[in-house]
């Protein structure tokens, strides 16, 4: 038979140096330690090797070598599609954060520069996104302290990833299971449509942002008739056009042209290209269509339409964010209040302290969130291209690029999937495409900006909407309900905490009851155990450690308890080792005391197929400490009846756990332990 176990050998000891607890990388060793460190020996050991070890790299050397005439053709094409689909979704994602339209625009050109040096996903493109514009809103609230707050939420957004990025933080993102993911995106998308809704109607009175204030407001300025006919014709017909060229890209432009069996005419692939760029550029498309229109009832004085407004023109002035703000605050509540109204007085929040109390759990969540957009997104193209992505890469790459973004008046940027999708549509060869998108972003800046003040309100906010409207996922709760019920816990938590508590606090509450629950599984392993004769074999199915060996406790308690209110004997428990690979203190601890106790019972406590690290562990802390090969020859010893059918029935199973020379090849233990 063949064992289902690993075969592990034990490492032998070394000495330790200075590179074994965090200067190694630097090439420093204890070998002069008589002589003491001098600077020489630290100018000598920072060599560019033993820093490229340490520090993220740069891919852009990995393939800028290699870059082709024929990568530079695809990056162009691929980088300006991006670029006519960024400039509208930028304008119309900075009304969701609460800021000037300009500000978008601010945020879509540096993350891509960035992203081009130090980014490790070819198709993935940084800008504003509808979630993190969404957590701006919530977090830095430009309402009340202005645009300040949230260009400085970009630097401290950016430090932090940098600093998660030093550590090789990247692996937290295992903690964030995709039902978290799902319920989070899900409950931010209706949050998001439904901020929007109050612009298709054109309703003129303040709508509340929490959700269900955001509802009970748009609901009565529709009863109350405070809305305008103009927008609420211009939103319905673009969400229709633009829902319509979404589908006939997605489900009615199938064709491949390496697959046809003869060649298209020339002017058949000239008419499928340029329907591919109507589709895919829709939202530029609609946009200047919306804004001619507007312009035309502008020039005539109907006041029919909403419009964006006037809009900065030119770049904004490269700067560090200001950590100033000033709000009217109640002298009594110390609660932000209305000015005029007593004892309101209006307060100055300087310093970076009183900023990141402002922002309170928003310093966590947004990095976080960010983080989470950009990985799952380049995880999944890669997946996709057949390429590899390393976390702490991106994540240095998104610090940087959130840290530069600041200087130029940008908010928190992030991997946007839309544009990532068509960015890989466009058939992108490398990061040199984010170049493409910046220069068009820029020219709108430098250029355009002017011409945006004529862009009807009801036309952003239905490419918002369009673009959130996929974003909600329903069929995962059905594939959940069918797969893993519990996982549908999280999801919920997500869910509803997003959308009633807050966008910062329901995906924060859905992972950690993610991660108490897998606690919870820590501690509570799975075990089986069969009593033949007066033996009971016990094998432990999950870690052991110190979250659990409370559990085992009352598992042997309840063993003692079953075989007594049977009236069988018990002699011996010996337990299986074989799925256990390690131990800690407080296991070897719990177990010194648990066998003394079994032995004032007349109990022995076996062990049996143990791992070799597991062994040593154990041996160190119990003096005397043994451990046979497998339980067949631990209960041998016991002359106990039926030792057979106690080891092949552990589990259901029909055949003997684990032969002799099996254990023994498996564990590399030997005979005489």
């Amino acid at each position: 038979m063949r064992s289902n176990t690993r075969s592990r050998t034990l490492r032998p000891l070394r000495s330790v140096s200075l590179q074994d607890v965090g200067l190694g990388g630097f090439g420093m060793s204890l070998s002069r330690e008589s002589q003491g460190l001098t600077l020489a020996d630290v100018k000598n050991s920072l060599t560019l090797k033993n820093v490229k070890e340490w520090l993220p790299g740069f891919p852009i050397v990995r393939w800028a070598p290699r870059y082709t005439l024929f990568d530079l053709q695809s990056d162009i094409t691929a980088g300006l599609t991006v670029g006519l689909m960024v400039v509208p979704q930028a304008i119309a994602y900075a009304g969701i954060a609460g800021l000037p339209h300009e500000y978008g625009l601010y945020s879509a050109f540096m993350g891509c520069i960035a992203y081009t040096f130090v980014g490790s996903a070819k198709d993935v493109t940084l800008g504003p996104t509808a979630i993190m514009s969404l957590m701006v809103n919530s977090v830095a609230d430009p309402s009340q302290f202005g645009a300040s707050y949230a260009v400085a939420l970009t630097l401290v957004c950016g430090c932090i990833q940098l600093i998660m990025s030093l550590f090789r933080l990247g692996a937290l993102m295992s903690f964030i299971s995709m039902p978290v993911i799902s319920g989070f995106t899900s409950a931010a998308a209706i949050t998001i449509g439904m901020g929007q809704v109050k612009h298709i109607f054109g309703i003129k009175r303040h709508v509340p942002r929490p959700f269900i204030q955001c509802v009970k407001g748009t609901v009565l300025g529709v009863v109350h008739g405070d809305i305008k006919w103009g927008d609420i014709m211009m939103g319905s017909f673009c969400i229709i056009i633009v829902r319509a060229l979404k589908y006939m890209k997605t489900r009615v432009m199938k064709w491949d042209e390496d697959n046809e069996a003869f060649p298209p005419p020339r002017r058949v692939k000239v008419a499928r290209k340029i329907l591919w760029l109507t589709t895919t550029g829709r939202n530029a498309l609609l946009v200047l269509v919306a804004a001619l229109i507007a312009y035309a009832l502008t020039s005539q004085n109907k006041g029919y339409l909403t419009l964006a407004g006037k809009m900065v023109k030119g770049f904004p002035s490269v700067r560090p964010p200001s950590f100033h703000a000033s709000l009217p605050i109640n002298s009594t509540t110390s609660k932000v209040c209305t000015v005029g109204t007593p004892d309101c007085v209006v307060a100055n929040r300087t310093g970076l302290p009183d900023m990141l109390a402002d922002f309170d759990v928003g310093v966590i969540s947004v990095p976080l969130i960010g983080l989470l957009e950009l990985v799952a997104i380049a995880q999944a193209f890669a997946r996709q291209n057949n390429y590899v992505v390393d976390p702490n890469q991106e994540l240095f790459a998104i610090g940087v690029a959130n840290v530069l973004s600041s200087f130029f008046s940008s908010y928190p940027v992030t991997g946007s999937f839309s544009r990532t999708a068509v960015n890989a549509q466009s058939g992108v060869r490398t990061p040199f495409a984010g170049i493409v998108t910046a220069s068009i972003v820029m020219l709108a800046v430098g250029v355009l900006t002017p011409l945006f003040q004529y862009i009807p309100m009801a036309a952003l906010s239905a490419i918002i909407i369009s673009a959130v409207a996929d974003m909600v996922d329903f069929k995962i709760l059905l594939s959940l309900w069918r797969v893993k019920m519990v996982d549908l816990l999280p999801l919920l938590v997500a869910f509803f905490g997003t959308l009633f508590l807050g966008i910062e606090y329901g995906v924060l509450l859905a992972v950690v009851i993610n991660i108490v629950y897998l606690l919870y599984l820590q501690a509570r392993p799975h075990y089986s155990w069969k009593a033949a004769g007066d033996l009971v074999v016990l094998r432990l199915q999950g870690g052991l450690d110190f979250p659990s060996i409370s559990f085992l406790r009352q598992v042997m308690a309840d063993i003692q308890q079953e075989m007594a209110n049977e009236e069988q004997a018990l002699s011996a428990i010996a337990m299986d080792w074989t799925c256990i690979m390690d131990v800690d203190y407080t296991v070897v601890l719990t177990l010194s005391a648990l066998q003394d106790e079994l032995k004032r019972k007349d109990i022995a406590l076996l062990h049996a197929a143990m791992e070799p690290p597991v062994l040593k562990t154990m041996s160190a802390g119990i003096a005397g400490f043994r451990s046979f090969p497998t339980v067949r020859e631990a209960a041998s010893q016991y002359r106990v009846v039926n030792l057979a059918e106690a080891t092949a029935e552990v589990n259901g199973e029909k055949t003997p756990l684990l032969t002799s020379s099996q254990a023994t090849a498996s564990s590399g233990v030997d005979d005489g332990l």
